[in-house]
């Protein structure tokens, strides 16, 4: 079974998570040939890693994270607030006080 999205079928339910991601960071980019691009990659290698023919490399992988972020800060979020400081152990300060 595959799942269809805005740039047609796309990949397998049980996609890997750098199928997901890079579909993710393909939809933050425009396509698929805009994220090629900002990755400094053929699209024929990035269609293979998004059909789960083959894994990216790490630091492309970890570059398609950066942009995964970057394009989703803020999302869900009516202000542009930042959360809560936190200490080293996650906790907020907010229920410290």
């Amino acid at each position: 079974m595959c799942l269809s999205g805005r740039y047609g079928i796309i990949a397998p339910v049980t996609a890997s998570v750098y199928s997901r991601a890079l579909l993710r960071a393909a939809e933050l980019m425009g396509g698929r040939d805009k994220l090629a691009r900002a990755l400094r990659v053929p699209k024929g290698e990035l269609d293979k890693w998004i059909a789960d023919d083959a894994k990216p490399p790490r630091e492309v992988f970890l570059r398609v994270v950066d942009l995964i972020l970057d394009g989703t800060a803020g999302e869900g979020s009516d202000t542009p607030e930042s959360p809560p400081p936190r200490d080293a152990a996650g906790s907020s300060q907010r229920y410290i006080d």
